[in-house]
């Protein structure tokens, strides 16, 4: 059967479809905008809707060897430049990435929603330094830390959503921000609202932009700390991975 889905849209014009795919996104996003956001990250896992098979869970083509490799470089150099003790992983997934990033006297701390997806990685990678919490983000008070991470999360969140993590994030020393960017040729729209899903903004030619509306983060706060080629590109080649970090004011 997936064969013939396969050759099927081979033989369809490009037009046609471009508009089978916009019905889809639309047809999906209707959907999630009536499903409480645990359940549709939980079907995500479930249904293998970011890949894998099985009993297995993945959280996409993003958590890569490659991509993991190249965000801990970063992740590293921060902790051993502001002396970060314990890091807290807002959307930690199937922790192909966070894997990368353990690191000795640092303490992992891992968030997210989906409740099998915790206790596998509860079971599989716990140990004295490394502890994972069923958690949503945008609801639940957050466990504290010098060191917040939102890898490539946020732009799967509505933009309400967005504007409440980003405020319970402010009691964290570092925040360190990726997201998902167009090609450089693409005319983008910034920060278009979504219902939280699997999908992101690209497919509206859009990302989130933190130093814009509706979030508006000092942009002298914001530094642009990593940029790279998103090997894995969902509209257009020639998309991009940028790390930003945010520095927060200490609480008095």
């Amino acid at each position: 059967m997936q064969s013939i889905k396969s050759i099927v849209k081979l033989m369809l014009p490009a037009p046609l479809m471009k508009y089978y795919h916009r019905w889809k996104l639309a047809r999906s996003r209707k959907a999630n905008l009536a499903r409480p956001i645990k359940e549709v990250f939980t079907r995500v896992y479930e249904e293998h809707q970011w890949g894998a098979a099985g009993d297995e869970y993945c959280s996409g083509s993003g958590s890569s060897e490659l991509h993991a490799s190249r965000y801990a470089a970063v992740v590293k150099q921060l902790i051993e430049d502001k002396g970060i003790t314990t890091m807290v992983d807002l959307g930690c997934g199937d922790f192909m990435i966070g894997k990368a990033l353990r690191t000795d006297g640092v303490r992992y701390i891992g968030i997210d929603i989906v409740d099998g997806l915790i206790r596998r990685n509860q079971e599989a990678y716990g140990d004295a330094n490394t502890s994972f919490l069923c958690l949503d983000m945008v609801m639940d008070q957050l466990p504290n830390g010098d060191l917040c991470l939102i890898r490539q999360v946020l732009q799967h969140l509505s933009n309400t959503q967005i504007v409440s993590v980003l405020q319970k994030t402010k009691k964290y020393r570092c925040v360190l921000v990726t997201e998902h960017y167009p090609a450089p040729f693409v005319k983008c729209r910034p920060n278009l609202d979504k219902p939280h899903g699997p999908d992101t903004r690209i497919y509206d030619d859009s990302a989130v932009y933190l130093d814009q509306p509706p979030f508006n983060v000092p942009s002298q706060s914001i530094i642009l700390v990593s940029e790279v080629d998103a090997q894995t590109y969902l509209v257009h080649k020639g998309e991009r991975h940028r790390t930003f970090l945010i520095e927060n004011e200490p609480n008095d």
